[in-house]
């Protein structure tokens, strides 16, 4: 039995709990368990007792709606229940930790109350079924404590710690994950599969269990029609099962999740990118995959023939023939306790077609056990063993014609999931020994119609093999394949929407206190603090008011929303009391393009009070576009007139009949401010190591070769200067920008041009125009250039379209080698700043006119700098990948974008974090 709960010490108006705690002698190393049991501790406040009671009658409301009436166990318990006017505490109730922490201890009110309650020994089960009491056992998961009570058929289960935390456990045999521990005393909440109580009215449930503390029933509940007995037989036996795990995912020897040869409909979690590199003898595999949305998967692959040539020995000497891909998978459905999860790919997407082919595929898990069977068209079933199912609509899919993919690069829609099918699928079963998962599948390809007239022998159509979890984010893979061939591969895999590394390195944050603050402010000493704590460099201070404002010049972060929290913490130890904004207005090479305020007393009870305002929502900080007030300059510093550094450049180029090149350069770069609006910089590089020389591949473009000459500009001369201009940076108005510019603009080509850009303050769009003359630079990428010269500008539209974070930009315009056309971009960004994304180019030129790969296309990802160092830094490191250089479609690199110099006036700019 638990000791009932009692009330300790009265409370002492305007004191900490943690002081509560030691005044009374509550710490985790004296107190006596049996009397007092900490994690069930309860801070009761007056003040919510009318939020708690209106709580219980909008949970009540919803119940009798839902299971019409109030005759259930659900209701009956709830209307026993009383409004507590608890207040859940965001962690441990361990006095010296509060101390520790001002912003995690609440301070007492009259009328609060302390309850503590002895150390309780049981677990309480709600279900369909009623009520269930378990004695608690240390280390055994909830699902244990369920199958004692016969709750079965529950798929998710709330699990109410009597700390107040609440977890929501999947349970279910086809949707089990990790499981958190119960505690004594804890709630387990679990409706039944079919149950009325939805998953929103449970969480509104939990959250009034959480109100209770440590779990136990009124004391007119002790027998009933709702109590059910607890089978202490089954709970012993459940108790010594497996725990329940996660399904483990992973990848094919194709790269996408799958089996070996064959796809499962399973998808990574979104923000999921995996490198994999396989060898089943002939092909040696090397794919990229991008998991965008949780309902999407794609990315490229290349595929070396190692037992056929890339072309003619004068061409490409004895470099094996390498050809390159494009996958995607889609998410019809998603799984659930009796239907499966379903999903259709295409393979070799806007390539040569090789190895193309379409599926659909169903993906069922039961327990350790994931099961999956699919049907193929083309290269994956390739066996022929069935007739095709869609020759009901048109005789049409009945036979597959040879695509028509021209220069390679076109869908060749005409041949999707048309000819005949094979049957695919297979099993993986995760072994108790969590590292290790094997894998069994059924093969839809007999290997007799290989790409390049290579047949391969097939002994068996049975595939197996293993998958070693060396750790969380590597995968090796071993197997047998066809009866008779070696599968060996490795992945990498991260998580990047959560990849981020511990800042150790950072400047340590300041304390947050109250009380008397400085009269007078050194703010020669304050900004270099601020700089210190911020690397924001701040060359004007004004004042107005109560207010003071900070122009950051040229200032960047990681994220701003914690680089805002350094500079508060900085302004609010050096300022005076009567000081009660921050703001700072960020200027970019001399235009104003937003600004962050801080309400300093927001920022301070954030910061020092718990339980008066959310304290995961940075409520005090505002982006506004600022105003045009007069203000008093109390500090300013010079411009700094001369920067420079030296950087290691990098650059690659993958694919094609020379295979991977590289090239490493030292860069010393230089800028020389005039003005604050304008500035001259440039690049001065030395070659320092390459394999550019291998370069032999020009391709068959009919176009002016304004790309394609990448091997002479890289290779001509051991010192050049990629680029060497003089800019210029405006603003018309607010949300009004231009740029100019003239010079050496990029490696390839000179000239001059200019850009507008209009973006209204937090909007979800922007429009920016850019017109420019340019002529093609000489091969040593000095002063000297070439005959040929073109227009070339766009005007482009970035829309956020509030679907899936995801943001569009569409580009119309002439392009380098004088084509006109449009180029698409959709991505998706994530609350940590990772982007994934993918566009293409269409123009005027004719597939044969652009040569192989018909049109520009290309997937991306940008991952902020931060994520990697243990730094904040910022900025971002950017992954292209683009099937071949090529002439058409190319756009100017013109090192400067009014775009990104106002990307502080991003509508979510305050809400990424890492």
């Amino acid at each position: 039995m638990q000791t009932p709960p009692v009330a300790a010490s009265e409370v002492q108006a305007g004191e900490r709990l943690s002081a509560y705690l030691l005044r009374n002698g509550l710490l985790p190393s004296v107190v006596n368990s049996e009397t007092h049991y900490l994690p069930g501790l309860q801070l009761r406040q007056a003040s919510a007792l009318a939020q708690h009671n209106l709580q219980r009658t909008q949970l009540l409301t919803r119940l009798f709606v839902q299971l019409g009436g109030h005759n259930n166990s659900y209701s009956e318990l709830v209307q026993q229940l009383p409004a507590t006017g608890r207040l859940v505490l965001p962690g441990t109730a361990d006095a010296e930790y509060l101390s520790l922490r001002p912003e995690l201890d609440p301070r007492l009110a009259p009328g609060d109350e302390v309850v503590l309650a002895g150390q309780p020994n049981n677990l309480l089960v709600l279900g369909d079924f009623g009520y269930c009491q378990v004695p608690y056992h240390a280390g055994v998961e909830a699902p244990a404590y369920l199958q004692a009570c016969n709750a079965s058929q529950v798929d998710a289960a709330w699990l109410v710690q009597p700390t107040g935390t609440v977890h929501r456990l999947s349970v279910g045999v086809w949707n089990a994950g990790p499981q958190v521990l119960p505690m004594p005393g804890a709630w387990l909440l679990a409706p039944g599969r079919g149950s009325a109580v939805t998953a929103n009215t449970a969480d509104q449930f939990a959250a009034f269990l959480a109100t209770q503390g440590a779990a136990q029933l009124p004391g007119n509940f002790s027998v009933g029609k709702w109590v059910v007995p607890a089978n202490r037989a089954v709970f012993q036996q459940a108790a010594s099962a497996t725990p329940l795990r996660s399904l483990p995912i992973s990848s094919s020897t194709w790269g996408w999740v799958g089996l070996m040869q064959t796809p499962t409909a399973r998808m990574r979690p979104a923000g999921s990118a995996s490198f994999t590199a396989s060898r089943v003898e002939p092909y040696s595999r090397y794919s990229i995959m991008l998991q965008p949305f949780d309902w999407l998967e794609g990315g490229f692959r290349y595929t070396k023939i190692t037992n056929r040539l890339f072309g003619s020995a004068e061409f490409s000497g004895d470099q094996k023939f390498l050809d390159k891909n494009i996958d995607a998978k889609l998410r019809l459905w998603k799984e659930s306790a009796y239907v499966p999860e379903i999903s259709v790919g295409l393979n070799d997407v806007g390539g040569t077609a090789l190895f193309a082919s379409e599926y659909l595929v169903a993906s069922k898990r039961f327990g350790n056990f994931d099961t999956s069977l699919g049907l193929a068209w083309g290269y994956l079933g390739a066996a022929g063993d069935y007739g095709n199912p869609l020759g009901f609509i048109s005789d049409k899919f009945d036979n597959r014609p040879a695509g028509n993919v021209g220069q390679g690069g076109e869908l060749a829609a005409e041949t999707y999931f048309r000819g005949r099918t094979s049957l695919f699928g297979g099993v993986q079963w995760h072994t108790p020994w969590d590292k290790l998962v094997l894998k069994l599948e059924y093969d839809g390809n007999n290997y007799q119609s290989e790409p390049l007239a290579n047949p391969q022998e097939q002994s068996s159509r049975i595939n197996y093999g293993m998958v070693y979890r060396v750790s969380p984010s590597v995968n090796f893979h071993l197997g047998v394949e066809r009866g008779n061939t070696l599968s060996v591969g490795i992945s990498l895999f991260e998580n990047f929407s959560t990849f981020n590394t511990p800042k150790v390195s950072d400047p340590k944050p300041l304390p947050v206190t109250t009380g008397p603050r400085p009269q007078q402010v050194d703010w020669k000493q304050t900004l270099q603090r601020l700089q210190q704590q911020t690397d924001w460099h701040v060359n004007k201070v004004e004042q107005r008011g109560s207010e003071v404002k900070l122009n950051v010049r040229n200032g960047d972060a990681a994220y701003y929303s914690e680089t805002l929290d350094r500079a508060a913490e900085v302004l609010h130890q050096d300022l005076p009391e009567n000081v009660k904004w921050f703001t700072m207005n960020y200027e970019n090479n001399g235009a104003d393009v937003g600004q962050h305020v801080i309400d300093r007393d927001k920022f301070v009870v954030r910061r020092t009070e718990y339980g008066l305002l959310d304290n995961n929502e940075k409520a005090e900080q505002e982006a506004i576009e600022g105003y045009n007030f007069p203000y008093r300059t109390v500090h300013e510093e010079p411009t700094e007139k001369f920067t420079n550094k030296f950087a290691l450049g990098f650059r690659q180029v993958l694919g094609g009949a020379d295979g991977f090149l590289y090239q490493f350069v030292l860069a010393n770069d230089t800028r020389i401010n005039f003005t604050d609006n304008t500035w001259l910089e440039g690049r001065l590089a030395y070659r320092l190591i390459d394999n550019f020389e291998k370069f032999n591949q020009r391709g068959d473009s009919r176009l002016p070769q304004v790309r394609t000459n990448l091997r002479e500009y890289a290779v001509t001369s051991d010192f050049t200067i990629p680029n060497f201009a003089l800019k210029h940076m405006g603003k018309f108005a607010d949300g009004h920008y231009y740029g100019l510019y003239g010079g050496l603009l990029e490696q390839m080509f000179a000239g001059a041009g200019g850009e507008y850009l209009y973006r209204p303050h937090n909007g979800w769009y922007a429009v920016g125009v850019d017109i420019n003359k340019v002529r093609q630079r000489a091969f040593e990428q000095d002063f000297d250039l070439q005959n040929y010269e073109v227009n070339t500008g766009h005007i482009t539209a970035y829309v956020d379209t509030g679907v899936e974070d995801i943001l569009a930009t569409i580009s119309v315009g002439q392009y380098l080698a004088g084509d006109k056309g449009i180029t698409v971009d959709f991505s998706r960004e994530f609350n940590n700043g990772v982007r994934m994304g993918a566009f293409a180019t269409r123009t005027n030129v004719s597939a044969e006119d652009f040569g192989e790969g018909s049109f520009d296309k290309g997937i991306y990802m940008t991952v902020p700098f931060s994520a990697f160092f243990t730094k904040s830094i910022p900025g971002d490191a950017n992954f292209l990948w683009r099937p071949l250089t090529r002439d058409g479609g190319a756009k100017l690199n013109r090192g400067f974008s009014l775009y990104g110099q106002t990307e502080v006036r991003n509508l979510k700019t305050l809400n990424y974090a890492p």
